[in-house]
Formats: C-alpha cells, sequence, structure tokens
C-alpha cells in the first residue's frame, strides 16, 4: 500500500482511509465494492491497479471537475446543449461515487438538470431531481434542485411562484441557489408591475451573493430594467454599464448595450 504521510497539495486527489491513512487516488474508478487507483511501482517503473474496500473509507478528497466548471459557464450563457455533453459524463463518473463522502455528484447532478431544463427536457430533469432526492445526503443539494425545478415549472399563481421561490430562501445558505431564488422573484414582482419590489429582490442578489457568481448579470439586468420602469434613468444607466464592464461576454450585456443605444438616440 502507497501511503502519504501528508499532503502538501490541497487540489491532490485522494482517499482518506478510516485508518487515518492518505493514499493517492490517480486515476479512480468503482470496481464492486472497490475503488481502484493507478500506481507506479517505484523499483522497475511498472503501472498496475491497488485496490481498496469501499467500508474501509472515510471519505474522497477530489478537486472539482473541469466539466463542472465549463458547463455551468455553459449554462448561464444559455448553451445547454453543450453544457449537457460536457456534464452528462461526469455525472455518470460520480454517481458510481456517490455513496462515499466527498464525491461531486450532486453538483454535476445539478449543471445537468439546468441544462435538461434549459433543452426542455422536464421529464428528464425531474428525474434526476428525485434520484437526487433519493439519494443525496446534501441538503443544499436537494434545496437546489426543487428549486430549478420550481424554476421551470408554470405557475398560474404568481403567488405560488414566489411561495415556492421563498421555501428555498429560508431553507438555503447557498449564495448560488438564494441568487437565483432572489431573481426569480424579482421577475415574478416585474411581470406583475410591482417594480420596487422587483427591484428590492434583484438588488439583494446583486448586493449580497455576487462574488464569483455568474448569475450576477441577471441580477443587474433585471435591476436596470426595474430602475428604468421606475424612471429612474441615471441609476438605470449605471446599472446597465456595470454590467456591461463586469460580463462582457454575457447575454445580458448585449441586452444592456442595447438599451444604452436607445437612451443615447433619444437625447
Amino acid at each position: 500500500m502507497l501511503v502519504l504521510a501528508g499532503v502538501g497539495n490541497a487540489s491532490a486527489q485522494t482517499i482518506v482511509l478510516k485508518s487515518g491513512d492518505i493514499v493517492p487516488a490517480n486515476g479512480l474508478t468503482r470496481n464492486g465494492d472497490s475503488l481502484m487507483v493507478t500506481v507506479r511501482n517505484p523499483k522497475n517503473g511498472m503501472i498496475g491497479q491497488v485496490g481498496y474496500n469501499v467500508s474501509d473509507v472515510e471519505e474522497l478528497n477530489l478537486p472539482a471537475p473541469d466539466a463542472l466548471k465549463y458547463a455551468d459557464e455553459k449554462v448561464a450563457f444559455g448553451d445547454f446543449a453543450h453544457a449537457l455533453s460536457q456534464i452528462d459524463p461526469e455525472v455518470t463518473y460520480q454517481k458510481t461515487l456517490r455513496d462515499i463522502p466527498g464525491n461531486w455528484w450532486g453538483k454535476t447532478a445539478l449543471v445537468k438538470i439546468a441544462a435538461l431544463l434549459g433543452l426542455n427536457r422536464m421529464a428528464d430533469a425531474t428525474a434526476l431531481e428525485n434520484d437526487i432526492a433519493a439519494n443525496s445526503t446534501e441538503p443544499e443539494i436537494l434545496i437546489a434542485a426543487r428549486l430549478q425545478i420550481a424554476l421551470a415549472t408554470k405557475f398560474d399563481d404568481p403567488q405560488q411562484a414566489l411561495g415556492a421561490y421563498d421555501t428555498a430562501i429560508s431553507q438555503s445558505a447557498d449564495p448560488k441557489t438564494l441568487s437565483r431564488a432572489w431573481i426569480a422573484e424579482g421577475d415574478v414582482h416585474f411581470g406583475q408591475h410591482e417594480f420596487v419590489d422587483a427591484l428590492l429582490a434583484y438588488l439583494t442578489a446583486t448586493v449580497f451573493y455576487a462574488d464569483n457568481n455568474p448569475l450576477t448579470a441577471k441580477a443587474l439586468w433585471g435591476a436596470g430594467r426595474a430602475y428604468t420602469k421606475l424612471k429612474d434613468v441615471d441609476n438605470a444607466t449605471k446599472t446597465y454599464q456595470k454590467l456591461i464592464d463586469a460580463y462582457p461576454r454575457s447575454p445580458e450585456a448585449a441586452l444592456a448595450k442595447a438599451e444604452l443605444m436607445k437612451k443615447e438616440n433619444k437625447t
């Protein structure tokens, strides 16, 4: 058995055993009740595999999959087909590890749900949400999944929609989940011509959950529209410009540029 006395690189892929040992997890795969890792014999350089029984594993220490960030960005930009093609294999792989703490199955599954909903595949998204409910041990993952389904649901009564989003807000501590819920509430209020309430909802997302959050572009766009409806031209202009400067490649930035052009043409 190859054992690390200490792991200097926090992003190293390792397995933490219940014995307290930490072992490298290069080429990690699941084979029944065993986790298989690739190892190199220090004497002859030959490469082989070593297995660890899952019952002996405390947790996994795996870096965030590259596909997760890539697909999340694609979803934010509305490129759902590419997001799904990128994240689907990762969800399949992480599913083999989902009974072991430290896996990324729940987080990758959330991105897959978002991609499926973007492609109007509601039945597939709902089935995956049910899978999360049955198998995820992370409450935040389930809250986020339920919110995503609620966001794709066409509510007859705006109050029903607000109730669903309020549930997520009251239960979650995750910045992305909270920003999604506040933006959705803003959209409901905007649709009901309740522009002050809409503005407050959008600003909540931009003020409290903006750090490293691609959803901030949507919140800024909503805030800019609300300011416009409230005839606050100065703040609308500032908000649109902030959106363009901070998220120049976002779809919302293109919309903001169009709004600023309209204002220029009127002057």
